[in-house]
């Protein structure tokens, strides 16, 4: 069973429309830019803890990372 990638796919696009690469964002949270693949890939699942790092480390309320958007929505319904 390949795990859900919504969360993963919102941290990249978070950190893209910062215009940050993996790697300046890794070294905000004291990760590897491997690491923070395997999270964007949705390979890993970050913690609570490093959820609250990426929001500060991202300026964006911790929130954002779980806005669903309205296509994945109607999605869910079908």
């Amino acid at each position: 069973m390949k795990p859900n990638n919504d969360l993963g796919r919102r941290i990249r696009a978070l950190r893209r429309l910062k215009r940050m690469t993996q790697q300046q964002l890794a070294e905000r949270l004291s990760l590897s830019a491997s690491q923070l693949s395997n999270i964007e890939r949705g390979l890993k699942e970050p913690k609570p803890e490093l959820i609250e790092k990426m929001a500060f480390a991202l300026d964006v309320p911790r929130e954002e990372f779980f806005v669903v958007s309205e296509t994945a929505r109607r999605r869910s319904l079908l």
